[in-house]
């Protein structure tokens, strides 16, 4: 049994991520591959462990979380509020117009984020034999709590949520027995991991350098889960 420095929960032995924070755990020397190393792509490594900035204004696949996430759950909250009131279906209009200005400012931090931070924000990435994981950086941390804070001191119960399912996606991990669907998304060098659940998904940006060996891996220990454009 080895205990997680970041959080200090158990984690079998054997195991290379943190079954309680989605950290990982060093492994032995000599099993570990760093991410810029030039090796061969389909080269088994038992661990590979990579940061990047994400991008954010020119990441399509985080400007649709941000503008599909708040209108729905917005939708949800003023159509269920809307119901048990009677039909009052202004609150359902007020939910949505709440909802579209928060996507919009949303979009707008993302836009002075990625200039001030020079590309992004930086994130811990891993995959392994076991499985993928990312663990978002100390300001993606800090800017996660912040806006759902002023979500809640605001009364915005649709940015509290999205706030919240932020907050509850920062460390994620997902063993392959458990990946059912993978896209890959090669303009910005990405990997979307995804259950049979849909929920919790976990997505590795790659570097120029290391994406044809992460690549190689995902079809090594998932050659038969469903894939766009792998």
């Amino acid at each position: 049994m080895t205990i997680c420095e970041t959080c200090g929960s158990e984690v079998p032995a054997g195991h290379r991520f943190c079954t309680g924070c989605g950290a990982a755990i060093a492994p032995p020397t000599g099993n570990f591959r760093p991410a810029d190393a030039r090796v061969q792509a389909g080269t088994p490594a038992e661990l590979l462990n990579w940061k990047r900035k994400i991008p954010l204004i020119t990441n399509p696949y985080l400007v649709l979380q941000c503008i599909f996430i708040p209108l729905g759950i917005g939708i949800v909250m003023g159509g269920f509020l809307s119901i048990i009131t009677g039909g009052e279906w202004d609150l359902l209009l007020m939910f949505l117009i709440i909802s579209t200005g928060l996507s919009l400012l949303m979009l707008l931090i993302m836009l002075v984020l990625q200039l001030a931070t020079g590309g992004g924000l930086e994130t811990e990435f891993f995959i392994s034999d076991e499985g993928v994981a990312h663990k978002a950086g100390n300001t993606t941390r800090a800017l996660d709590r912040v806006s759902t804070g002023g979500s809640v001191v605001l009364g915005s119960m649709s940015g509290t949520g999205a706030g919240l399912l932020a907050m509850s996606q920062e460390n994620n991990i997902l063993i392959w027995k458990n990946v059912r669907y993978v896209s890959v998304y090669r303009s910005v060098l990405s990997m979307v991991f995804r259950s049979k659940y849909l929920i919790s998904p976990v997505v590795l940006y790659c570097t120029e350098e290391n994406f044809p060996v992460v690549l190689a891996m995902v079809k090594k220990y998932a050659p038969l889960v469903a894939t766009q454009h792998l």
